[in-house]
């Protein structure tokens, strides 16, 4: 009864207005607020650990280079390899206040991982094999039976725990399937009206059995999807928090070796 009423109500006043020449009222405000009420909130920001290892991402030049021979259309569907990482969590940070949150549960988030385990253990993360999620993601998988891995999917698990309770909206559900994304159909939306729908695997068959490489993981970062990128072309780092001091001072000794060996990385024959 009260919709009928309101509906007759808006009719007479539209009639009014109509016939004496002023502006027509229309329901545009409520169509309005009624759309955003169950809109998804955009994701802008992104909780991550950096892959960085030269061997990696030598690997997936490798890998890009084999798609790019027989497919040149999906050149704009790559990831920068300078942008390798591994997405722990996806949200929507809507203030300053809320950066400041997310911060502040990312640092506790590492905190009592860190506690959690020996100073000495470091994080490593073994990847190897090619994996796609419906044909329009390709990525590296992280091999499931190594302990880094148990951890890392713990350490997902804590920050999601956290950013819920915080009060902090997160995006992308409560599933996590670690991995680090090489190609993304949805990076050009142009690809799909070009009747490119879907990554056809022969393009990539030869690296299914790829071994990518170990990387190890010294800090889990708070990233930026609006701000533009740094020099190196990784996204704008709004947080960063490192494990234990002495995992960390080992991870920069291999950090360094890699470094000293990077020849080796740009030159050696890598099996995928």
């Amino acid at each position: 009864m009260h919709f009928l009423t309101t509906f007759f109500h808006l009719k007479i006043l539209h009639f009014i207005r109509k016939m004496s020449g002023g502006p027509v009222l229309r329901n545009s405000k409520w169509k309005k607020g009624h759309e955003s009420k169950n809109k998804t909130p955009r994701a802008n920001h992104f909780f991550a650990v950096q892959i960085s290892d030269c061997q990696i991402v030598e690997a997936v030049h490798n890998v890009h280079r084999t798609i790019l021979e027989q497919e040149p259309e999906l050149s704009s569907a790559l990831v920068s390899p300078s942008t390798l990482h591994i997405t722990l969590a996806v949200a929507h940070l809507s203030s300053p206040e809320d950066l400041v949150r997310a911060n502040q549960v990312l640092e506790e988030t590492v905190r009592v991982f860190s506690t959690s385990r020996p100073q000495t253990q470091q994080l490593d993360l073994h990847l190897a094999q090619v994996g796609h999620f419906n044909n329009k993601v390709i990525y590296a998988s992280v091999k499931e039976e190594s302990e880094g891995t148990e951890h890392l999917i713990h350490l997902s698990k804590s920050l999601r725990e956290r950013c819920q309770t915080a009060g902090l909206t997160l995006i992308d559900g409560d599933r996590f399937t670690p991995h680090v994304t090489l190609l993304k159909l949805s990076k050009d939306p142009s690809l799909n009206r070009k009747g490119i729908k879907a990554v056809a695997s022969h393009l990539y068959e030869k690296h299914v059995d790829c071994v990518f490489g170990r990387q190890v993981v010294e800090s889990v970062q708070l990233l930026s999807m609006t701000d533009p990128k740094d020099e190196k072309g990784y996204f704008a780092v709004k947080g960063e928090f490192h494990f234990g001091t002495a995992a960390a001072a080992a991870a920069d000794e291999i950090r360094t070796a890699a470094r000293l060996d990077q020849r080796r990385c740009s030159t050696t024959k890598l099996p995928c």
